[in-house]
């Protein structure tokens, strides 16, 4: 009986896998590629902006020296640092602000974020890839590096077109518009 069992498992084993016409080879897999995750896609490819922006050269002194943890207020605890990733380049793309801590929830023209800063009290945006290196860099106080329709774009509180100046990707670099 033990015998008529497991003779019976192994005829099943053999069987159960195959159809009428036996085992097929396809062939090796196709190759995976890697696919990059969109900017609402929080498990995307993310960096540590701080350490990006401490390990920069090109970052100016006043912008490292916000690179502090907010000692009080609506963001205390948490680097005034603003991120975000997007495809600008055909790549996903790491839009990094700066601000000053006494700014987050302070009034004023044209606040942007959770931390409610005013567009004017930016101290500096940057773009990077997601392997560090830098690819457009703004710092002129009291302007927002933002995405407007896939685009960079910066914003300020004035200025002509309503303080929006566009900018499109040339494979090389960021071109006004």
């Amino acid at each position: 009986m033990r015998r008529t069992v497991l003779a019976a498992i192994a005829l099943l084993s053999l069987t159960a896998c195959s159809d009428v016409d036996g085992v097929r080879v396809a062939g090796p897999a196709p190759p995976a590629s890697a696919v990059p995750a969109p900017a609402s896609n929080p498990r995307g490819p993310t960096v540590d902006a701080v350490a990006l922006l401490r390990a920069d050269p090109t970052v100016s002194a006043r912008t490292k020296e916000a690179l502090r943890p907010c000692p009080n207020g609506a963001i205390a605890g948490s680097y005034p640092v603003r991120t975000a990733y997007h495809e600008l380049t055909g790549e996903v793309d790491v839009v990094v602000n700066v601000y000053p801590c006494a700014a987050a929830g302070a009034p004023g023209t044209g606040s942007s974020g959770a931390a409610g800063v005013p567009v004017s009290a930016y101290l500096g945006g940057y773009v990077y890839t997601v392997h560090g290196k830098q690819l457009f860099k703004l710092e002129n106080s009291g302007a927002l590096l933002t995405v407007l329709d896939g685009q960079l774009a910066t914003m300020s509180a004035t200025g002509p077109n309503n303080g929006v100046t566009r900018y499109r990707w040339t494979g090389r670099g960021f071109s006004p518009e």
